[in-house]
């Protein structure tokens, strides 16, 4: 008999899809459903009124398009975080661009994925935010070690941030960078779930960030990866 996951004794990850397209809606069901420890349990169509709608359907994850009639993904976002939303959100976008991504590092994301990841990409992102961990699909990933150096000025405050870590320290913030979740930096490091949890938070509050997206950005644009 195959073992219980914390997972699975939880139920469902219950998650939106928030996007304008109907068609785009979908086929990302479709893709998610196949998933049999995923649920979408609402869709919406635009950026207005999702705080209600997400809070009304008790999610655990939203994904959110950007660009959308009334009101911009990432408007919404910040809409949600100010609401208190626990869910984790993540971006979900055809664009892998500078602009939205700094703007949605800023909105607190706990991901950005481009829809044209592979179907096991959206689900694995899925399930690592769910998890706790951060989620760059693969070609957000290889852009932002494309374009780390930017500004020179990004460029040193963020090897000024990272200087600050003690080298567990890093070690832990290359398994964030990396999209591993608690449980995978902890199989890495050969450390306890629990103690991998608390050198997370060390982390986070030494960069001075709140969610592990702007971590793993700023890992990339001080050239740890």
């Amino acid at each position: 008999m195959p073992a219980i996951t914390q997972e699975d004794a939880e139920g469902p990850i219950r998650v939106a899809l928030i996007d304008d397209e109907p068609l785009i809606r979908a086929g990302l069901r479709t893709i998610l459903q196949n998933d049999s420890r995923i649920r979408v349990v609402l869709e919406h169509g635009d950026g207005l009124g999702v705080v209600p709608a997400v809070q009304g359907a008790r999610c655990d994850v939203v994904l959110m398009d950007v660009r959308m009639p009334g009101r911009s993904g990432l408007d919404a976002i910040t809409d949600l975080r100010a609401a208190g939303v626990t869910a984790r959100l993540v971006v979900l976008t055809t664009f892998a661009d500078a602009e939205y991504l700094r703007r949605a590092v800023e909105a607190s994301v706990d991901g950005y994925v481009t829809k044209a990841s592979a179907p096991e990409d959206l689900i694995k992102a899925v399930h690592t935010v769910h998890a706790g961990g951060a989620a760059l699909s693969p070609v957000v990933a290889r852009w932002l070690m494309e374009n780390a150096a930017g500004p020179m000025a990004r460029q040193v405050e963020a090897h000024r941030s990272v200087s600050r870590l003690t080298q567990r320290q890093r070690d832990i913030l290359l398994g964030i960078a990396r999209g591993e979740d608690n449980a995978g930096i902890a199989r890495g490091l050969f450390l306890s779930e629990a103690t991998v949890k608390g050198y997370v938070s060390d982390v986070l509050q030494r960069l001075g960030v709140e969610r592990r997206v702007q971590a793993a950005v700023l890992a990339h644009q001080a050239g740890l990866l």
